[in-house]
């Protein structure tokens, strides 16, 4: 999802929670990006942040909310994907680096599978801190054992017999094809 070449400006970070508990932003001073929603489940679960207070004042880290088309246009890719159970903050990360895309080469860090399958759709690279991360891409669709129904909304009942459904991973390659 790049633009033309030669349009790309620097290469840029941008943290899910899981690299703030890993340290990552602690370690660099490179051009690390947040959004406020992600900030906001660190300081949930680690009451004591003033080390991420302080890269922020600094210009380590900078904290940016993506326009509403960014979010819109995240939603609805992560949809596609079946990630139906992706949270605000997932979505507000996605939305980030689609907003930060144009100008520069972005870097998604996160453990979230369903954040790194749908950024390794979208072509944006991804690191992981403490998992191995993702090996196959792919859209997940629920469906029903008893009928053989397939939903690709966020069905749990199916609509036939009333039966829970469940998720499937419909392959579409590797991780690394992304």
């Amino acid at each position: 999802m790049r633009g033309k070449e030669g349009s790309i400006g620097s290469s840029v970070i941008v943290l899910d929670a899981t690299a703030f508990y890993a340290g990552i932003p602690l370690l660099s001073s490179s051009g690390f990006y947040t959004t406020t929603a992600v900030l906001e489940e660190v300081r949930h679960i680690k009451k004591s942040i003033e080390a991420v207070d302080l890269l922020v004042e600094v210009g380590n880290l900078r904290v940016l909310d993506p326009g509403g088309e960014y979010t819109l246009k995240a939603r609805e890719y992560a949809e596609r994907m079946g990630e139906h159970r992706l949270s605000d903050a997932d979505i507000s990360l996605i939305a980030l680096a689609l907003m930060l895309m144009p100008s520069h080469e972005v870097t998604i860090v996160t453990d979230d599978y369903g954040v790194a399958n749908v950024a390794r759709a979208m072509g944006f690279r991804v690191s992981h801190t403490i998992s191995k991360g993702i090996r196959e891409i792919g859209v997940w669709v629920r469906y029903c054992k008893v009928c053989k129904v397939t939903y690709d909304d966020a069905s749990r009942v199916c609509r036939i017999c009333g039966n829970e459904v469940r998720l499937r991973l419909v392959r579409r390659g590797s991780a690394n094809d992304a």
